[in-house]
């Protein structure tokens, strides 16, 4: 099996999980989350962001791609990659790896903010701040600094199965960015106001 094979088989592996993991709910699987690398497992949710969120039609009109933007997590910009290259609402996605607040402009739509430097993940959600870009951390406090989508440890929610919500979605900040996140993700998490947390898709 050659490189450019393997590299396929590995896509269309991603592609695959990519549809069981928005349709089947966490407690059906949890016990196969300890053998899915967390970065391979982001980089999943990563890419159904772009499908379950709406962008200004001003800030994709003139790309032929759609960009994402990783800060400090190697791993996750390497899982990401395989995806690269896959059509995204009839645009191609493009994985970029960044080193500094400076280099993030205009043109992206997603942003992950990896490692555990507080002072370059706030100066990256400030180069972000009123933007038409989609931040994303894994961090604890990452939605308390300002970012819209704040992944939560798969292994919290294994201990209750009731519990659903994989995310924090701080919907002020995606409303002062002018995206919209549509229901069936917002149904996967839990929702804050400024602070103060709420869920009003609940028993819908």
């Amino acid at each position: 099996m050659n490189k450019t094979h393997r590299k396929n088989v590995k896509r269309l592996f991603s592609l695959i999980l990519i549809l069981f993991w928005i349709a089947i709910p966490l407690m059906s699987f949890s016990h196969d989350l300890e053998k899915i690398p967390k970065q391979k497992i982001t980089a999943l949710y990563l890419y159904n962001f772009l499908l379950f969120v709406d962008w200004p039609e001003k800030a994709v009109s003139n790309s032929s791609t759609v960009k994402v933007a990783i800060y400090g997590d190697s791993q996750l910009y390497e899982a990401m990659y395989l995806l690269a290259g896959e059509k995204i609402r009839g645009k191609k996605l493009a994985v970029f790896s960044l080193t500094k607040p400076e280099a993030l402009d205009d043109s992206f739509q997603v942003l992950f903010v990896g490692g555990e430097d507080t002072q370059t993940a706030s100066e990256f959600l400030k180069q972000a701040s009123g933007k038409p870009i989609l931040t994303v951390g894994d961090r604890p406090g990452f939605s308390s600094l300002g970012g819209m989508v704040t992944f939560k440890d798969p292994s919290d929610s294994q201990h209750d199965a009731k519990k659903q919500e994989r995310f924090i979605i701080n919907l002020s900040a995606v409303h002062k960015s002018r995206l919209k996140i549509r229901s069936r993700l917002l149904r996967m998490s839990d929702i804050i106001y400024d602070a103060k947390t709420a869920n009003p898709l609940k028993g819908q």
